[in-house]
Order: structure tokens, then C-alpha cells, then sequence
């Protein structure tokens, strides 16, 4: 019972430092990693030893499996399977030329050639979970550095364990049995390859199966479970977990799924990686990095800059552009955290002294602590950089990812119920591109194998909406009924994109007042709708004309929405004197007001208008007005006042009289900015 006491204590130290120190870096611009080693440092045992590494060890590890898993989420196995060059080449020079490196000048400096090898093992890796994380944030892994260096970060982790198996090699041990080892490693890669086939084909079905039941819950489970239960098999094998979870993201990634698994999981992932943070800044001893500090500076800057040389070299012999090489050369620049993994196991195997141990990871936590700082500037260094190459090696190349294509100016529609369908279908028409976001798995089944364009998704979270494109899309169409999902939706889409259109349905009027106050645009009412539409409706078929249909409705209009949006309740205009409750409410009103006129009025081409008594165009020719030239109206036929029958297709020369109908085509807006020229004059006006 202590021990969960003990767990619930650290947790709740370790927010409540992370959280004051993150809102004091926010201030200063810090990058939030930066904030957490920060953090670490203060309550670690090098600091004010208020708790201890082992508390916080084990939600560590799960936040670097959870940040793994919804990597390799993002990552569809067509598009890893495409990076085998980057994985195989590109890390496998990487490794070769910085271990070379390392082990040339450690046995430079008097060292053994053992113990300069393992050095330079530890060398060569880069911290998957710090440059991840920095470009999973940033939008970054989508692009060409980007996938450079999540292939060298795999094929980094996949030493991992070779590595391990030759430390007691090294360190002399007459016990080890390395022929054993190679045939257990070979044993454990074939079993890995076993376990991912069969999770492709087995897990989306698997997940297919959990989502039929519309089970929030259930869908949760199944995702823990096949995140912790993948990485965990997978581990026998001798892998680390992190790359377990890693590739059992990679299985399920091509499913349809995948997006709202890593909405379900993100926040707990963000949570508990920044534990993993923590414990990093916890392992910083000051007192000895005070006492070394030149030597641990001048070595980390060293490090940085030879490695990022390194890793330029490792990519531009494989045709990489010069922009993205060096990006990507930048982002794996420091050392990584399976490197404190395999330091540990030299220095138990006596290859590493307490003293050589205490610089190394002084040095690789500098090195991890500068690099959200140097990836910052990583354009500014690539562009000077590339500014001085000839031509051909300035472009900063795109990766190009197979099957995806940036959205931008197109529509998000949100819900594939009937309104749904008719926005759709009215897009595809037009030509307008868009995105469907939708919560039936069967629908979403269906619809694909139809070739539309719609993912399996809740849009009330960010990561949905973020694949969606919300940050680059013209419009958000919420055509859902559930009013607190929609909410949540306008909430989160307003506050991603502030210039976004927002329109939305409600199913009643009571709702639309809230609905404007968090930042929709339009709102279409579905009792309100259906009344009006009837109303018009029978207006039409009488043959009124434009003018009074308008009114009509607008009287209509205006006395449903003000039943519900005064602020003096009941529907009843305020008395003379009294004031509305506030301006905020007017706002409302009139924004409602304006947003439903220009969703009612229908994408009508035919209109007739009476022509008013002393209106503008009353006693004038047709060729006169101009109506085409200024407004884009044609006239297309006349109806005298009085009479039944028409002018069909007038010339120029017919003179409009008071009284008389004249039918018009043209677009909608037009026609009713055109309208003024018809209406009556009051007589003030005469």
C-alpha cells in the first residue's frame, strides 16, 4: 500500500513542479522538453531529492511505448517498406562512419581499442524519442528529413541488441558464447518477422470487429491491448519494447482505424512521455557537471557538430538533396536514450569507469537538452549552407508519400448522414475538394470501397481533425445531430484555425445563441429550416413575386429568431426604456440573423420581381438599365400589369411599366443586389 502511496506522491510532485516551471518557460519561449529535464533536475536526487528515479521509472517506459506506438501509427508499412534504401544504406554508414570516427580518436587519446569500439557504439545513437516527438509536434515527419531520419533511428535500434551481445566480448569475458548468441539473434529477427505478418492481417480485423460494437470503452482496451501485448511479444524476440511498439503501430497503420486509435491514446502518451523526460533531467548530477563543466561543454559541441557531419555524409551518398541531408543531419545530431541502456550494461561489464560514465552522461543530457534549440534553427544553417552549393544541390526536396497528397482550401464535412451525403455530392460536382469524417464503421467501409474520400474518426479530437487538414481547409461542415459533439467540434476547430468557416446544423432553435457564442458561423436549424422551406414553398406556387417572398419570409424569419435570441425573454420586444441585457446578445442576434439569410436563400436562377411604383427602372427601356453589364441578369421574359400573357425574350427597346413582372436568370446574389432598381420608393424618397 506504501509503495502506491509512494507512486501517487511522485506523480503529483513532479506535475506540480512541471507545471510551474512550464508556465515560467512559456514566458521565456522554452521549449517544453527543455522544461521537463528542467523539472527533473529539481526534484530529482541531484537537486531536491523529493523523489527518486525508480518512482517514476515505469510511467517513463509506457510514455516512450505509447510515443513509438502512434509513430509507427503514422506510419504506413507500404511507406517503410519504400525507406529500406534510407534504413539500410543510410543507417548502416551512419553507424559504420561514426563508430569509425569515435574509435580513430578515443584510440588517438591513449584508449584501448575495446573500449573505444564501445564508445563508439554509444556514440552513434540518437534519441528516437526526443527527435520524434520534436517532429511529430511540428508537422515534420511527413517530410523528406523527416523520414531520413526516423530510417536511420530504426536501423539505430535494431543494433541495439547485436550491440549488447558483443559487450562482453569486448570486456574480455571468457564466459561469453557469441556463436549462441548470433543464432539466437537470427532466431528472435525471424520470429519478429513471423509476429509482424501475422499482426497485419490480423490485428485490423481484430479492431474491425472491437469498433462494430460502437463501444468507446471496448475500442480503448483493444488498443492498450494491442499496443502493450504487440510490444510485449514482440520483446521476446530480443528487440526493445519501444521498437516492439513501434511496429505494432506499424501493423495496424494501414487500417482504418489508425487515426482514431492515436486520438484515443494521444493524451495519456503526452502525459506519460513526459515522464520519460523527467527521469532524463533527473540523472543530471550538477555538482559533477560544475566541476567538469568546460570539458563536458567542449566535448557536447564537438559531438553535435562531428555527428551532424557524420550523418550529412551517411545521406548525400544515398541522393539525398543537400537541404533535406542536412536537416535530417541536424535532427539526429545528440545521443540517444538507448545509449544510457548500453552504458549501463559496459559499465557492469567493467569496459566503463564511474568516472567515464559520469562524463558520457553529462555529456549525452547537453547534447539532448540543445537539440530542440538546434532543429530550431535547422532551416536558417540549411539555407546558409545550400545558399553557397551550385544550383542543382540548393532544392529542399518534398518526400513524397505514396497515396497522400497535402490538403488545402478544401472541406472537411463532418458526419455522412443524408445532409452529409448531399454536401458531398454537391462538392463532387463542383469540383470542390473534400474530407469525410465519420463514426459508423460499417458506413466508412462502404463508402471507401465506393472510392470516397472518408476516414474513421471522432472530430471532436485534435489529432482527427489535424489529419483532416483543419489547418489549411476553407470550411468545416458539422452535419451531426449529437448538439454537445458539435459543441466540442466548433470549440476545437475555431481554436485550430481562427479563420476557418464553421456551419452547422442544430435541431433547435434553443441551441443556435450557444452555438455563435463558441465560434460558428452559420447555423441551419432543422425545425426552423422545414418550417421556412414550406412557407416559401407555398409563397412560390401562389406566384408571388421575389419582393414579397423575400419579406415574407424575413418577417417570418426575423420573429422566430428573436423569440429566442432577445435578451428579454419570451419573445416580446423590450419596453421603451429598458435596456437588452447586453451588446453581446445583439451581436448574436444580428449574426444569426445575417448567417441564416445567406444559408436560406436557395441557389434559385429564376426569379420574377414586380416592378414598383417610382422604382428606378419604372418608365425605362431594357437597354437602358444594363441589367446584364452591371449585374450579370438577363431578362428573359415580361408580364404586363393586368395582363396573363408575356413578353417572351424582350428586346432592348421594351419600356418597363409600374405593375409590370418581369422574369429574370441569373445567379442568386445578384439578382437580389439587382432587386433595388425594383423596389418602391416611400415618399420621402420621391
Amino acid at each position: 500500500m506504501e509503495e502506491y502511496i509512494e507512486l501517487i506522491m511522485a506523480v503529483v510532485i513532479v506535475l506540480t513542479c512541471a507545471i510551474a516551471v512550464l508556465l515560467v518557460g512559456k514566458r521565456l519561449r522554452i521549449p517544453f522538453i527543455i522544461g521537463y529535464f528542467i523539472t527533473g533536475v529539481i526534484v530529482g536526487p541531484f537537486g531536491l531529492h523529493l523523489i527518486t528515479e525508480e518512482q517514476v521509472s515505469l510511467l517513463a517506459e509506457l510514455g516512450v511505448i505509447l510515443l513509438m506506438f502512434t509513430i509507427g501509427l503514422e506510419i504506413p508499412l507500404k511507406n517503410l517498406l519504400s525507406m529500406k534504401k534510407i534504413v539500410l544504406i543510410g543507417g548502416g554508414l551512419q553507424l559504420i562512419l561514426t563508430t569509425g570516427v569515435v574509435w580513430l580518436v578515443m584510440v588517438a587519446a591513449g584508449f584501448s581499442s575495446s573500449v573505444s569500439l564501445f564508445i563508439g557504439f554509444l556514440v552513434a545513437h540518437s534519441s528516437t524519442a526526443i527527435i520524434m516527438n520534436i517532429y511529430q509536434k511540428s508537422g515534420e515527419i511527413d517530410t523528406q528529413h523527416g523520414k531520413i531520419a526516423l530510417g536511420l533511428l530504426i536501423f539505430q535500434d535494431l543494433n541495439v541488441v547485436p550491440m549488447m551481445m558483443l559487450v562482453p566480448l569486448l570486456a574480455g569475458s571468457s564466459e561469453t558464447d557469441l556463436a549462441g548468441s548470433v543464432l539466437n539473434f537470427f532466431i528472435g529477427m525471424g520470429l519478429l518477422a513471423v509476429i509482424l505478418i501475422a499482426s497485419i492481417y490480423l490485428v485490423p480485423k481484430f479492431l474491425e470487429r472491437v469498433t462494430l460494437t460502437r463501444s468507446s470503452e471496448l475500442f480503448v482496451m483493444a488498443v492498450v491491448l494491442i499496443c502493450l501485448g504487440i510490444a510485449w511479444v514482440m520483446s521476446l524476440t530480443g528487440v526493445s519494447i519501444a521498437l516492439g511498439a513501434f511496429l505494432a503501430g506499424v501493423a495496424i497503420s494501414g487500417s482504418d482505424y489508425s487515426h482514431e486509435v492515436i486520438g484515443q491514446i494521444m493524451p495519456i502518451r503526452d502525459l506519460l512521455t513526459s515522464f520519460f523526460f523527467v527521469s532524463i533531467g533527473m540523472m543530471l548530477n550538477l555538482t559533477y557537471l560544475s566541476e567538469h563543466l568546460l570539458l563536458i561543454a567542449g566535448v557536447s559541441v564537438l559531438l553535435l557538430l562531428g555527428k551532424t557531419l557524420i550523418n550529412i555524409v551517411s545521406v548525400k551518398v544515398i541522393g539525398i538533396s543537400a537541404g533535406a541531408a542536412i536537416l535530417s543531419a541536424i535532427g539526429l545530431s545528440q545521443v540517444g536514450e538507448f545509449s544510457f541502456i548500453l552504458g549501463s550494461t559496459g559499465l557492469a561489464a567493467g569496459l566503463l569507469t564511474q568516472n567515464m560514465y559520469q562524463i558520457f552522461l553529462a555529456m549525452s543530457i547537453v547534447t539532448m537538452a540543445i537539440t530542440p534549440f538546434y532543429v530550431a534553427a535547422g532551416p536558417w544553417i540549411a539555407g546558409k549552407i545550400t545558399s553557397r552549393l551550385p544550383e542543382k544541390h540548393r532544392d529542399f526536396d518534398e518526400f513524397c508519400i505514396p497515396g497522400e497528397t497535402d490538403r488545402e482550401s478544401h472541406v472537411i464535412i463532418v458526419g455522412y448522414g443524408l445532409g452529409g451525403r448531399y454536401v458531398a455530392r454537391a462538392l463532387k460536382k463542383m469540383g470542390i475538394p473534400y474530407i469525410i469524417l465519420e463514426m459508423n464503421p460499417e458506413t466508412v467501409t462502404k463508402e471507401k470501397k465506393r472510392g470516397e474520400n472518408i476516414v474513421y474518426g471522432d472530430a471532436c479530437r485534435e489529432c482527427i481533425l489535424e489529419y483532416a487538414g483543419i489547418r489549411k481547409a476553407r470550411t468545416i461542415v458539422i452535419s451531426i445531430p449529437a448538439i454537445e459533439s458539435i459543441k466540442a467540434i466548433v470549440t476545437t476547430a475555431r481554436r485550430m484555425n481562427p479563420k476557418i468557416s464553421i456551419i452547422t446544423r442544430s435541431r433547435y432553435i434553443s441551441e443556435t445563441s450557444e452555438l455563435y457564442r463558441l465560434g460558428a458561423d452559420e447555423v441551419i436549424v432543422d425545425e426552423k429550416e422545414a418550417a421556412l422551406q414550406i412557407f416559401r414553398r407555398i409563397l412560390a406556387n401562389q406566384q408571388i413575386p421575389v419582393q414579397e417572398l423575400e419579406m415574407y419570409s424575413q418577417q417570418v424569419r426575423t420573429e422566430v429568431y428573436n423569440e429566442y435570441l432577445d435578451g428579454t425573454g419570451g419573445g416580446k420586444p423590450p419596453a421603451p426604456g429598458q435596456k437588452n441585457s447586453g451588446g453581446i446578445l445583439d451581436a448574436i442576434r444580428l449574426k444569426a440573423k445575417h448567417a441564416d439569410e445567406v444559408i436560406s436563400t436557395e441557389k434559385t436562377y429564376v426569379e420574377q420581381i414586380r416592378v414598383g411604383k417610382d422604382c428606378d427602372c419604372a418608365g425605362k427601356r431594357l437597354c437602358d438599365l444594363h441589367l446584364r453589364m452591371s449585374f450579370g441578369v438577363s431578362v428573359i421574359a415580361v408580364r404586363r400589369a393586368g395582363r396573363q400573357d408575356a413578353i417572351v425574350s424582350p428586346d432592348g427597346e421594351t419600356v418597363l411599366e409600374e405593375g409590370d413582372t418581369v422574369v429574370v436568370i441569373g445567379n442568386r446574389d445578384d439578382i437580389a443586389t439587382m432587386t433595388m432598381l425594383f423596389t418602391e420608393k416611400d415618399g420621402e424618397e420621391k
